[in-house]
């Protein structure tokens, strides 16, 4: 980590209590003063990046550009994703602090606002239904050392990284990679299976103010956001194992309120992923829908239920119950796991 200059005074007296305590000296440290090489003072730190030190929802936006990669030539652009991210932070009583994860995410032509419903794959030419998802709860976890956990839930196991001081902006990287057992094989899913394991590499970077960081009247720092990230083909796509993966450019930034969405993007998920919102007001998702999967974790007997449990969107409910009904004899990997799955 990265390791940057403080005075014999400020060494002496700032640890994580001091850094966040109610002195005006702190609230107006600067860049070179901030504590980023103390492991006790890493779990707020990246806390009030990410989210929130107090228990509150965080809601952050984010657009994505995603592309095609086929080990050779340029990127292909596919299409954009409008994604909104509902975390409730809670701090805990050891120092770290915890979030529970909803989001959606909907599909306009590239680089527009467009509505897309159906999509033209540019690779190999079929027209495609359009799967937008809505997922969660999500369990993500800032441990009070300020290593980063998350839930098995979660296809993203982000690993801190060396914080950035640039002028007046600290840079906090987080990379992740992570491979899984793909739950649609390629016996039984030909066209959706991008082979027998999954690959998902992301790499988030958040950008705050230092005088904000440093501030300890600040308790959810205003913060930008910046995501490229290298995963298998989605299964909607029907890429089936052709080579190459998609790539993504996301960037966005941590909102005061779902007011500062933008009005486009907030349109489509109100017609298209609704229950979003009532994350809002209630503290999960509403169970009573149909396309809502409620993953019983505690029944998960064996690493493949485990696997299922990624599966925890709308998107793969409706895509596995049309499919299912097409062809009821072609189950699949999923015939073993509906018993898992609450779909009221």
């Amino acid at each position: 980590m990265t390791e940057f200059d403080l005075s014999r005074r400020a060494s002496m007296t700032m640890g994580a209590a001091t850094f966040f305590g109610a002195s005006q000296a702190a609230a107006q440290a600067t860049a070179g003063s901030l504590p980023l090489s103390d492991p006790k003072a890493m779990a707020p730190i990246r806390a009030k990046i990410m989210g929130s030190t107090v228990e509150e929802p965080v809601y952050t936006y984010m657009r994505l550009h995603m592309y095609g990669y086929r080990h050779d030539g340029n990127l292909v652009p596919h299409y954009t994703m409008s994604n909104l991210n509902i975390r409730r932070w809670t701090p805990q009583p050891d120092g770290g602090f915890k979030a529970r994860v909803f989001e959606c995410g909907t599909y306009t032509k590239f680089d527009s606002d467009e509505p897309l419903d159906h999509w033209d794959n540019p690779i190999t030419g079929e027209r495609i239904k359009v799967w937008n998802f809505l997922a969660g709860p999500l369990n993500i976890s800032i441990n009070a050392d300020g290593t980063l956990g998350a839930g098995a839930e979660t296809t993203v196991r982000a690993k801190p990284q060396s914080f950035e001081v640039i002028g007046d902006t600290v840079f906090m990287p987080q990379a992740s990679a992570f491979s899984y057992p793909n739950p649609f094989q390629p016996k039984d899913w030909p066209k959706e299976s991008s082979g027998e394991k999954t690959y998902w590499d992301s790499h988030y970077l958040y950008m705050a103010k230092a005088a904000d960081v440093a501030d300890p009247n600040v308790t959810n720092a205003p913060a930008n956001l910046q995501l490229q990230n290298l995963v298998s083909w989605s299964y909607w796509i029907r890429m089936g194992q052709q080579p190459g993966r998609s790539w993504g450019r996301g960037f966005g930034s941590k909102l005061k309120s779902l007011d500062d969405m933008p009005k486009a993007a907030r349109r489509e998920m109100e017609k298209k992923t609704p229950k979003i919102f009532e994350t809002a007001s209630h503290n999960g998702l509403p169970q009573h829908h149909a396309d809502i999967i409620a993953f019983k974790h505690a029944v998960a007997r064996d690493d493949h239920h485990a696997l299922m449990l990624r599966l925890r969107n709308q998107e793969a409910v409706e895509w596995i119950a049309v499919h299912e009904r097409e062809s009821p004899n072609s189950v699949g990997v999923f015939g073993c796991c509906w018993h898992d799955i609450d779909l009221r």
